[in-house]
């Protein structure tokens, strides 16, 4: 969700979805499909309610690159008025710069493109530009992640001021931040901790800090997770649940 939903999705799946900058672990060659499921309650300044959405989404990934591609549909009460309708789509592409399993380094860019409703809290109204910088370091079972990144809006839009969409607020220009770790349980099961940011740069923008407990499973080409996020500053939403999956081809 464009704050960094998933740390790091087992396998080569698909891993930056609805906004969020992602580091994703690839095979040599892998094609990846997988949905997300989310549950969210929320309060702001104009708005009160809560909202679902599912996010189909396809990647491709190796050893040194990645690329996906993302959509979501989603249904958000508005002060008790229901709203259906389609999530912005998200484009994005990832390069490993440096580095090996142990430690990397690389470079993440994501596009949204506005094919959400701008007015009513679905999408953001406009273009908008997100590159990143990530960094991850293992030591024994334990993976430390984080990323650093720009995301700015290209022309108009409905968020000129203060944060938007409702399903995923962000400012209009902002510094973006992560910090997370990753412990392997077992070699199928994982569970980790992180927390994400926004600094706005524009007039009228909101810090916004989340933070999120997670676990991972996965078996052959399968791997599942689950996400419990809260919303620490800046009111991105009170609570919310993440379920994803994603198989391996």
């Amino acid at each position: 969700m464009r704050l960094w939903i998933i740390v790091v999705m087992l396998a080569s799946a698909p891993a930056l979805a609805q906004h969020h900058h992602d580091v994703e672990e690839g095979d040599r060659a892998a094609f990846g499909a997988g949905v997300m499921m989310l549950a969210a309650t929320y309060q702001n300044m104009l708005y009160a309610g809560n909202y679902e959405g599912v996010v189909p989404s396809l990647g491709w990934s190796n050893e040194r690159f990645g690329a996906g591609i993302s959509a979501a549909f989603y249904r958000l009460e508005e002060n008790g008025a229901a709203v259906y309708g389609l999530g912005d789509l998200v484009v994005h592409g990832q390069v490993t710069i440096v580095g090996d399993h142990a430690a990397r380094a690389g470079v993440i860019a994501a596009v949204s493109v506005p094919i959400g409703d701008g007015i009513r809290g679905l999408g953001m109204g406009h273009v908008m530009v997100m590159p990143a910088a990530f960094g991850a370091w293992t030591i024994d079972r334990v993976e430390l992640v984080a990323t650093a990144g720009y995301s700015r809006a290209l022309g108009g839009g409905d968020h000129d001021h203060g944060p938007w969409p409702i399903v995923e607020p962000m400012n209009a220009e902002e510094l973006t931040w992560s910090a997370g770790a990753i412990l392997a349980i077992t070699d199928e099961v994982h569970a980790g901790a992180r927390v994400s940011g926004g600094v706005p740069f524009n007039e009228g923008g909101e810090n916004r800090v989340i933070g999120a407990l997670r676990g991972a499973w996965g078996t052959g080409r399968v791997s599942t997770g689950v996400e419990i996020q809260a919303g620490i500053a800046g009111d991105p939403f009170i609570v919310r649940g993440v379920l994803s999956t994603a198989l391996i081809f």
